[in-house]
């Protein structure tokens, strides 16, 4: 895979990334930590394999396997990795979409000539994540490897069939923003519960969990228990104390420390709960045989 990065810059032009193409495509394997820029193409990113965090506009996305992104022009974003990202980033000139809105019988034209402008709003006002699964996802990659396939090559009906890719892409992606069929859905999406892990010294609220997942507060709870038989308060302060027995074992901080880098802030409650999970007190565990 094509190894790519960005130009040092706080601002990309298409001029500077497409030169006078209207389309590219990158395949990343070797992505790093990016700072805040923003462009004026739009950008589709698609994670192959890895795990990471997306910001776009001030609010953090976590990305993994089967995460696609839709950046669009003027947004500000960046990324951290936390394991080794291997994803597509297609980037798309504004004038392509001006080019394929006069052709009839796709999804550009169809959008122009019924909820277009309906379009434009969910994607600016709603989440920019979002995730494929199974016969989706192979779909999906099965698009990014034809779209690499014609645009590295120069064959009879190049254009033709990219727009063709493009269009199938695009019709995949509005499907997923517009159609909501929750009679289908049984689990929460794995990247919430990497967020809640890795975020579980800080202040985690059912409000604002549910919005990384775009559910009503009360129907996001109904479904977690419903996917991991427990609430999502048991949840969360299940990971604190697996990371307060980690942090208590493997360093010398305090308890008072640990109990605030862990988020928890009813220390009686707390240690009433530790001694009945193991048993002793944190400071009886702390110094107990490591097994």
């Amino acid at each position: 895979m094509e190894v790519f990065h960005y130009f040092a810059k706080d601002e990309f032009q298409s001029k500077d990334v497409l030169s006078a193409d209207m389309i590219a495509l990158k395949q990343l394997s070797d992505i790093r930590d990016e700072s805040l820029h923003d462009h004026d193409f739009v950008e589709i990113v698609y994670i192959h394999d890895g795990k990471g965090a997306h910001f776009i506009n001030g609010v953090e996305y976590p990305v993994q396997k089967g995460n696609l992104l839709y950046i669009n022009y003027g947004c500000t974003h960046s990324f951290k990795v936390y394991e080794k990202l291997v994803a597509s980033n297609l980037m798309i000139k504004l004038d392509y979409f001006d080019k394929i809105l006069m052709k009839e019988e796709n999804i550009f034209y169809l959008l122009a000539m019924t909820s277009f402008e309906k379009i434009q709003v969910q994607l600016d006002k709603s989440r920019p994540l979002i995730f494929f699964t199974g016969k989706e996802r192979e779909a999906i990659e099965f698009v990014f490897q034809e779209l690499g396939q014609e645009l590295s090559a120069d064959n009879i009906g190049k254009n033709a069939l990219l727009d063709s890719y493009i269009n199938i892409l695009f019709t995949n992606i509005f499907r997923k923003i517009l159609v909501c069929d929750r009679k289908s859905e049984t689990i929460i999406p794995g990247q919430i519960i990497d967020y809640i892990c890795r975020h579980c010294g800080e202040k985690l609220t059912l409000k604002t969990l549910s919005e990384q997942c775009f559910y009503n507060p009360s129907y996001f709870s109904r479904l977690f228990k419903k996917a991991y038989n427990m609430t999502l308060t048991d949840f969360i302060t299940e990971q604190r104390m697996k990371k307060f027995c980690t942090l208590l074992r493997e360093t010398d901080l305090s308890v008072e420390t640990i109990m605030n880098e862990c988020g928890i802030t009813d220390k009686t409650g707390f240690y009433n709960r530790f001694k009945a999970v193991y048993g002793c007190t944190p400071g009886e565990y702390k110094s107990s045989p490591k097994t």
